[in-house]
């Protein structure tokens, strides 16, 4: 209805991207970052009741048959007073991040609202609308990337717009793969390689694998899409990549890797393009660590091309 009424003949309206902005206006994605890595501190002590939880359901299961019908009581009850502390626990960490979102987030959005109020009145339009509430928007009425030019000025003027990136550990696929440690290998190989990169802020791989580590994936075998996006969102980069690596024979491997988007968790796409890569029958020893830089740099180099237009 209000949408309805601002697009009748009486006002001239502008609209900005609420997404783009809240990716690319870097001290409100940094207090963003700040935001998921407070959340993630609060979600350690969750994650720990969580396995505690799978593993007393995980037993009861299997021992069942062997146990007495007190044995059973005395098990369901634990499981059942752990369910009602992981809710809790649950419960207080929404609240607790719903306060800290409230507290270091709002003085940015002020910010972004003040910067397009000042700016869309001195275009002469009546109102701002956020882009992704409307169907159809004509280009001309877009203000998004002069709202971010504004927010951005004093990070612009000191050099300091960098794309933050996370390299993980690949998936192991094998035993084998993972008896030759191939997963911190291409990791390493990558992080090493992309640091010269002064467009890139990149996380220290020993952080991103403490992470891991905490929630209980301290073997690479068990990495995936769905663990790596999780720990992905605890620190808000622009972008990460991940792979995988599966053994052929006793020397040689299949590997593949993307660049996934901070924000969805979905492979990054410039044009219609994905940025991903694989590459079968590679040698292990020597050629592997080479072609996965090599992988990473091409597609790391494509993503950052759509910046420099």
């Amino acid at each position: 209805m209000v949408l309805t009424l601002l697009l009748t003949q009486t006002y001239k309206v502008a609209f900005i991207d609420m997404e783009k902005v809240y990716s690319e206006y870097i001290d409100l994605r940094d207090a963003r970052e700040q935001i998921l890595r407070y959340k993630a501190t609060l979600e350690i002590r969750r994650d720990s009741v969580k396995h505690r939880l799978d593993s007393l359901q995980e037993n009861l299961i299997k021992q069942w048959p062997m146990l007495t019908d007190a044995e059973k009581i005395l098990r369901w009850q634990e499981i059942e007073t752990t369910k009602r502390r992981l809710d809790s626990i649950n419960r207080t960490i929404i609240r607790q991040v719903e306060a800290k979102s409230k507290e270091v987030m709002a003085p940015y959005l002020k910010k972004v609202r003040e910067t397009a109020k000042k700016i869309a009145r001195d275009m002469g339009y009546d109102a701002v609308v956020d882009i992704n509430v409307a169907l159809w928007v004509d280009p001309q009425h877009d203000i998004t990337s002069l709202v971010l030019d504004e927010l951005n000025r004093a990070h612009k003027a000191a050099g300091l717009v960098l794309k933050k990136v996370i390299v993980f550990p690949f998936k192991e696929e094998d035993t084998r793969t993972h008896s030759w440690g191939l997963g911190d290998s291409a990791q390493v190989a990558i992080y090493r390689d992309l640091s010269d990169n002064p467009k890139l802020d990149l996380m220290d791989p020993n952080r991103v694998n403490e992470v891991l580590r905490t929630r209980g994936y301290s073997n690479w075998r068990n990495l995936d899409d769905r663990v790596v996006f999780s720990v992905a969102q605890a620190f808000a980069p622009d972008v990460y990549i991940f792979g995988k690596v599966k053994s052929k024979s006793e020397e040689r491997v299949d590997v593949s890797l993307a660049v996934y988007d901070g924000r969805t968790g979905q492979v990054v796409k410039v044009g219609e393009a994905e940025l991903r890569e694989s590459v079968s029958d590679v040698q292990k020893s020597g050629d592997f660590t080479n072609i996965v830089t090599q992988m990473a740099r091409r597609l790391i180099n494509k993503y950052l091309s759509q910046f420099s237009r």
